[in-house]
């Protein structure tokens, strides 16, 4: 059996300041949201992923590709909540709903910098086994002490800033 590739792609990301509502401290909410396309990636005309039947395992751990970078020692009291959601199962030749397998609790954790920088960066893990190209769309969001942010995270760039 052979591993799955996993390609995330970013939507822009939202950053605010709010309040905490039981004790009025100010928060940095950072709403991160994309695609993590598992398998192949998708056509670029179609939008597509192709009907690639085979099994493979799924077992990635990925840094957000617009990561904040983070103070550990000031994120005793953060909050992280993320959801995902299957956003495309291809069809078979014969017209029918292909085979997905299972991705089995995503999560989300810090993770020092990869190049020894400062700071803690998301990253996403999945893991599983799929039998057919699937996308899963991902939000997350984290609320935290607006001075645990060492450095803002790049910004996704559309097909016009390339």
């Amino acid at each position: 059996m052979t591993d799955a590739d996993v390609h995330l792609v970013a939507q822009p990301r939202i950053d605010t300041v709010v309040t905490e509502f039981h004790t009025e401290s100010r928060r940095l909410r950072s709403d991160f949201a994309g695609m993590a396309w598992i398998g192949d990636e998708p056509d670029g005309e179609t939008g597509m992923m192709g009907p690639n039947y085979r099994r493979r395992d799924v077992d990635s751990q990925l840094f957000l590709p617009d990561t904040h970078w983070y103070d550990v020692d000031s994120l005793d009291d953060v909050e992280v909540q993320l959801a995902v959601g299957l956003v495309q199962v291809p069809g078979t030749d014969r017209g029918t709903q292909g085979l997905v397998g299972a991705i089995a609790e995503p999560e989300v954790d810090f993770f020092e910098h990869p190049g020894g920088l400062d700071g803690v960066g998301l990253c996403l893990s999945l893991h599983g086994e799929i039998w057919s190209n699937v996308g899963l769309s991902y939000r997350i969001t984290v609320l935290c002490r607006p001075e645990a942010l060492v450095r803002k995270g790049e910004t996704a760039q559309s097909d016009d800033e390339s």
